[in-house]
């Protein structure tokens, strides 16, 4: 696998809390969380934003995000291998799912496609 040394512009946390927070008005704001009942992704989410920011920002691998962030190596993967484009399909099927790997493979789409809005938009 090649790594592509790019420059950092921002701390990991900044841009992760920024992944975060477009992923929630991706999914209608807080407001809509709290009215599906969907606000056990948070943790999930909050994951997945470090996640994808670790992994697209920094260039690091799965098994050095999962030493930093404390996880397994198969929660990285679940993230990073999430697919944006099934995402609406995925929430309308996970809506009452307790599954946490369902859910992170959410919020991995989630931040994924947040990543991708904030990176359009310059």
């Amino acid at each position: 696998m090649v790594v592509e040394a790019r420059p950092v512009t921002s701390s990991p946390d900044d841009m992760a809390m920024k992944v975060f927070t477009k992923a929630i008005d991706l999914l209608g704001g807080p407001r809509k969380l709290i009215e599906h009942r969907n606000l056990t992704w948070l943790p999930s989410l909050m994951e997945a934003s470090y996640v994808v920011v670790y992994s697209r920002e920094h260039g690091y691998d799965a098994e050095r995000i999962a030493s930093l962030l404390g996880i397994t190596r198969q929660s990285v993967y679940n993230i990073m291998r999430a697919d944006e484009e099934e995402l609406k399909k995925r929430l309308t099927e996970a809506a009452g799912e307790k599954d946490e790997e369902r859910r992170t493979h959410i919020a991995g789409a989630l931040a994924k496609l947040a990543y991708q809005e904030i990176k359009k938009e310059g």
